[in-house]
Formats: structure tokens, C-alpha cells, sequence
């Protein structure tokens, strides 16, 4: 691909499309896009940068500043998209928001962190170490990362690290996005059924890493967690040198030796403290203040791949101690009158377990967990139906918003929040449907006291109602 001058982005508020244009302008290139239903924190990035961009698709978006000589489209873009036709009809040269990561980086140390949870904290975490390390690495998220306020950055170093997604490339290429990065360094967190709406079984959402896995190269480094079946039996497929990771005792890489400690200059919190030993005498102790034996795991991995990178394995051990991690992965938005407030991406059974059991581990004492819940698509909440009646295990009230819809508005007739708690009801007493998030907000404004932590876990953010909970209890502590 010859630089362009003109890039004109499709689908430009995703993060992974943002920072794909920030990249482009950084590099010098004259960047417009286009995008629909945009909502910050993305948009206010783009405009602060001046870059152009139109909150609809249409035609005439191609010519916002002067006809592109390349139209990059995000995987949000879907067949039928006006914009993207009209691209396609006027011959202008096309590529997906994958294959143009995969250009610039042609030349870079790609790691790449897939797998169906854990993905984003541990590429974070390895960015972080890599950069606390000196090594100023280049990097693609699918969220903002809190420690460089970017969801994707260049670099100046050689390595590059991807977060990759298992989700379909394009309106044209239903192959997941990580099939273009081709890494010579690669991780598998966790191998789990999820998208139904593109996999349909678990065999057909497996396919995919056994391709990558064998599309390794020979001098290549794959990095498996012992702690999931499915993810070892990945490495029969594997040509390159493979390493496990995991909390017991038979992985490569381990962590061990697990307590917790107060946080530094608050009490309330708790870090979890333990040791990371891996090949070659790795043997260091981290201090992390993301709880739960998921985020052990996660900073084991990237621990190994950033060691791998040519890190100092110290260095990034020390790194963890102010790890702030992604955006809305378990992010402490704020605390009134001893009420704290959690705000959390969590949108699949398994990663809601791991996140209540979170909130018990992250707080020093917790009298009561609220849990708002909002699942993310029809497809999921029917597939997974089931494993919702040990997921809120350790919360004492939950409230359940509206699906989700996203791309399913068709399948709303499926399944229903009400469906969600009466599966819910087998672990947690006190279950409600909510409407709205003003509704949610009011039940908790009413009902949360002083040694309580709320925790709210959507996609979306069901309008920023994390947020707009601290706010109404800042309110409620004026009235006081």
C-alpha cells in the first residue's frame, strides 16, 4: 500500500477506527471520516484533534475535504452502508481497519493478545510494561487505555501490540480481525463461546485460533493459559515454541505465593500481591491493584510476552504497582458517603463472575454489592442464557436493564431481561428489571448505604449511568 495523502475513515468513532485515524494524522496524512449513533469518550478525541468527521453516512461524506485516495472501513460498517457503496461504485481504493493496522506495523514486533476474555487488560498491561521499560511501544486497544490516554498509539520502539479480536475484519471479509496481524509473539487468554451471531457453535468459534496458532511463524512464541483446557489444546496445532502461563504449579510461567495489602493512601482498597516465575529464572514479585485471580492470570501473560519483547522481567513486575488498566475494566469512578461505584464492561456470564467476585476481593469490607447489569445482544443473552444462574453469585441486589440490541433489533422477540432473572434468581435473592438507567440510579440512590459498593457492567455504558449514580448520590449527600 503506497502512503496515501487523503484517508477518509468509515465507522471513525470506534475505538479501534479512532486511533487508527489519530495514527493516520499523526503520520501526516489529511484524515475525514464518518460514523453513526458516535458517542464520547471517541468523538471528543476526534474533534479535539480537527480532524472532520460526520455523525451519518452518506455520499457525499467521501468529498468532506477532497476525494479520498484510500476509504479504510471498520468492522461496525455493515452490508448495505451508503457510504461504503458509494466508495466501492467511484473505484476508490478500499481496505479494512485491520489490514491498514497491519501496513503500518509491516515492519514491527506484532504481539498479539487474543482470546475470549482477559484480552484487553493483559494487551494494556503489556503495552504498560514495555513502555515503563524504556522500549516506547506502539499499540491498538479496543478501549481507551487509562495510562496513555489513547486507545492506539504508533511508538517509536519495535514492538507493537494488538489486542485481537476475534470479531469479523469487514462488511466483505467475515474473518476475525487477528488473522491479518500475523505476530511473532502471541498469547490465548481463554477460549469460551461468544458472538454467536457469527459463531454458532463452539467448534466454529475455535476455528479461527487453530488458524492463527498454525499461521505462526517457526521462530514465533505462542503463550497459552494452563488454567483453560481448551486454550492447551491449542498448541498440537502449533509449529513455533509454546509456553503456558497460569496459577498452578505446571505452567511456564506462574503466579504464586497470593495475599492481599492495603493500598497505598487508602485503606478501604486492597492490591493483590504475588510472584511471577517463569523460564530463565524469572522469579518477581508484583503488586497489583486489579483484583481477582483473572487479573493474576492477565499480568502473568503479559508479563511473559513483554519479557519475550526484550523487557527487563523487574522492571515490568514494578510497572504493575501503578497499573491504572483499560477504561471500564473494574474502574473506581468514585466514592460518597462510603458508597463506592464501579464502572465495568463486563457483558458475558463468565466475566460477570469474575467481576462480582472482584468487587469482594477489590474492597476492604463490603456490607452490601449492588450489581446493574445490562447484557449486550439478543444472540448472547439466548445462548448463554443458562450459565446466568451462578453469575451474580456474591451480590446482594441486582438489577437487570434492557438488552442491548446493537446490530439485533430483529431478534428482540427472543429473550428479555425478565429471562435473565429468573435464571439470576438461583444465586442472588433480590433481583429487579429496570427500564431505564433513571430508574436504576433511583433504586440506587435509595437503597445504597455507607460500606456498600456498586457495580455496574454493560457495553454501552447504559448512558454513562456509573457516572450519573456517583451524581445522584453527591446529590443526595447535599440534601443531607
Amino acid at each position: 500500500m503506497t502512503s496515501p495523502r487523503h484517508v477518509h475513515f468509515l465507522g471513525i468513532c470506534g475505538y479501534a477506527v479512532s486511533g487508527a485515524a489519530l495514527m493516520a494524522q499523526q503520520l501526516g496524512y489529511t484524515v475525514t471520516g464518518s460514523d453513526e449513533d458516535a458517542y464520547p469518550p471517541t468523538t471528543d478525541l476526534l474533534t479535539a484533534a480537527g480532524i472532520a468527521w460526520e455523525n451519518h453516512h452518506a455520499p457525499e461524506n467521501l468529498d468532506l475535504l477532497s476525494t479520498p485516495e484510500l476509504v479504510v472501513v471498520g468492522n461496525q460498517v455493515r452490508p448495505g452502508n451508503v457510504e461504503w457503496e458509494a466508495a466501492v461504485a467511484r473505484g476508490l481504493p478500499i481496505t479494512s481497519e485491520a489490514e491498514f493496522y497491519a501496513e503500518l506495523t509491516h515492519d514491527r514486533l506484532r504481539i498479539a493478545v487474543c482470546g475470549t476474555h482477559g484480552k484487553t487488560t493483559t494487551a494494556a498491561l503489556a503495552a504498560w510494561m514495555l513502555e515503563s521499560a524504556g522500549m516506547t511501544p506502539g499499540f491498538r486497544l479496543g478501549t481507551t487505555s487509562r495510562d496513555f490516554a489513547a486507545s492506539a498509539r504508533l511508538g517509536e520502539g519495535a514492538p507493537f501490540v494488538f489486542e485481537g479480536d476475534e470479531y469479523t475484519t469487514a462488511p466483505w471479509d467475515s474473518r476475525p480481525k487477528f488473522l491479518h496481524i500475523h505476530p511473532q509473539l502471541a498469547c490465548v487468554t481463554r477460549l469460551e463461546l461468544d458472538h454467536p451471531d457469527v459463531f454458532p457453535s463452539f467448534d466454529a468459534y475455535r476455528a479461527p485460533f487453530v488458524e492463527l496458532v498454525r499461521g505462526m511463524p517457526r521462530e514465533g512464541t505462542l503463550l497459552l493459559c494452563a488454567d483453560d483446557a481448551e486454550c492447551l489444546a491449542l498448541a498440537e496445532h502449533a509449529a513455533c515454541r509454546v509456553e503456558t502461563y497460569g496459577t498452578g504449579g505446571a505452567a511456564d510461567w506462574t503466579a504464586a505465593e497470593v495475599e492481599a495489602a492495603a493500598h497505598p493512601g487508602d485503606g478501604s482498597l486492597l492490591d493483590q500481591r504475588f510472584t511471577i516465575r517463569g523460564p530463565d529464572g524469572v522469579d518477581v514479585r508484583v503488586t497489583l491493584p486489579l483484583p481477582g485471580a483473572h487479573n493474576r492470570q492477565n499480568a502473568t501473560a503479559a508479563l511473559a510476552l513483554a519479557t519475550h519483547a526484550g523487557a527487563d522481567p523487574a522492571r515490568c513486575a514494578a510497572a504493575c504497582a501503578d497499573f491504572r488498566g483499560p477504561s471500564r475494566r473494574f474502574e473506581i469512578v468514585g466514592s460518597v458517603d462510603g458508597v463506592a461505584v464501579v464502572d465495568d464492561y463486563a457483558h458475558h456470564p463468565t466475566e460477570v463472575a469474575a467481576t462480582v467476585g472482584a468487587a469482594r476481593a477489590r474492597f476492604a469490607s463490603v456490607r452490601h454489592l449492588i450489581a446493574l447489569y445490562v447484557p449486550h445482544t439478543y444472540s448472547r443473552t439466548l445462548e448463554l442464557l443458562e450459565q446466568y444462574a451462578t453469575s451474580f453469585t456474591g451480590a446482594d441486589l441486582v438489577l437487570l436493564g434492557p438488552i442491548e440490541p446493537a446490530r439485533e433489533r430483529h431478534l428482540a422477540h427472543t429473550v428479555s431481561p425478565e429471562d435473565v432473572a429468573v435464571r439470576v434468581r438461583h444465586s442472588a435473592g433480590d433481583v429487579r428489571v429496570v427500564a431505564t438507567p433513571e430508574e436504576a440510579i433511583l433504586v440506587i440512590a435509595e437503597s445504597a448505604q455507607r460500606g456498600d459498593v456498586v457495580l455496574c457492567m454493560s457495553v454501552r455504558g447504559f448512558d454513562d449511568v456509573a457516572r450519573r449514580t456517583l451524581a445522584a448520590l453527591e446529590a443526595r449527600h447535599a440534601l443531607r
